[in-house]
């Protein structure tokens, strides 16, 4: 029997990836223009961007409820599978993760819930990996093991045109020692711990993404990359550049959905890897 793998919808995967891999989205809430949308399902990533760009309020999200988690753990099950693992973005930022354990709470031992103590594409990753184990047939165990590594593995960081939605939205962390600064520098920050930390900042978008491709140039070997944007132009350059530095041809690359592009703002780039487990 198969163990099924859920995320929230702040994972950012690409449709077509967690599609053919079985993965289960369960989406955030986001409210914009006094409407309430379900992150991915009822708003797609494109349409975001285009309400964002015509409104000047920021959008505000919402953690699924208990119910929503309910419901696709109990498909999950009723359709075969013998284990859910459920991977949420980190509970320091939001609600999700302790509304899918009050979901499991009804499932006794069959269902698993991970902080993945990270968000956005770094979550995506986790996931990934967790259901290509399950679909090679590792057992439950075994792809709660990976889970728990690959957790262990991640290193996110990335770059924004502005801190001003994360200010905003009150999800600014220890990169408010950047805030004095929004109007002559571009901010570099980091996903550690669960957290959103300052990593550098710098004058230039071009210095930006060369500053953001030197923290993993040479840091590898990795075991996957991805690259997540809230519709950068300059994407492509970029991914260009990744590849070379990470030596990592097969990057998976997603446009950033509401739950995260909400408080990164248009523009927004991030990079997440997996470090290769060491033997």
């Amino acid at each position: 029997m198969s163990v099924a793998v859920v995320v929230d919808s702040a994972s950012d995967l690409p449709n077509e990836l967690a599609d053919a891999l079985g993965i289960r989205r369960v989406p955030l809430t986001i409210s914009l223009g006094g409407v309430d949308y379900k992150d991915g399902s009822e708003l797609s990533r494109e349409k975001f961007w285009e309400l964002v760009r015509s409104s000047s309020e920021l959008p505000k999200t919402g953690a699924p409820s208990p119910s929503q988690f309910d419901t696709v753990f109990s498909e999950e099950l009723d359709a075969g599978a013998s284990h859910v693992i459920c991977l949420t973005m980190t509970k320091d930022l939001s609600a999700t993760y302790q509304s899918a354990v009050t979901a499991a709470s009804a499932y006794s031992n069959r269902v698993s819930v991970f902080d993945t103590r990270t968000l956005t594409l770094g979550e995506g990753l986790i996931a990934v990996a967790v259901a290509t184990a399950a679909q090679a047939g590792a057992d439950a165990e075994e792809c709660q093991r990976i889970c728990t590594s690959v957790i262990s593995r991640i290193v996110t960081f990335g770059t924004l045109d502005t801190l001003e939605n994360l200010r905003k939205g009150g999800r600014i962390g220890a990169a408010s020692a950047l805030l004095g600064t929004l109007m002559s520098f571009k901010p570099l920050i980091e996903v550690r711990d669960g957290g959103i930390e300052a990593a550098g900042r710098v004058r230039t978008r071009k210095t930006a993404i060369a500053s953001l491709l030197e923290k993993f140039d040479h840091r590898g070997p990795y075991e996957r990359v991805g690259l997540v944007h809230a519709m950068a132009t300059d994407v492509e350059s970029v991914l260009a550049e990744l590849r070379a530095a990470t030596g990592v041809d097969d990057v998976v690359v997603s446009v950033m959905g509401a739950t995260i592009g909400t408080h990164a703002g248009i523009g927004a780039l991030g990079i997440s890897v997996v470090l290769q487990e060491p033997k």
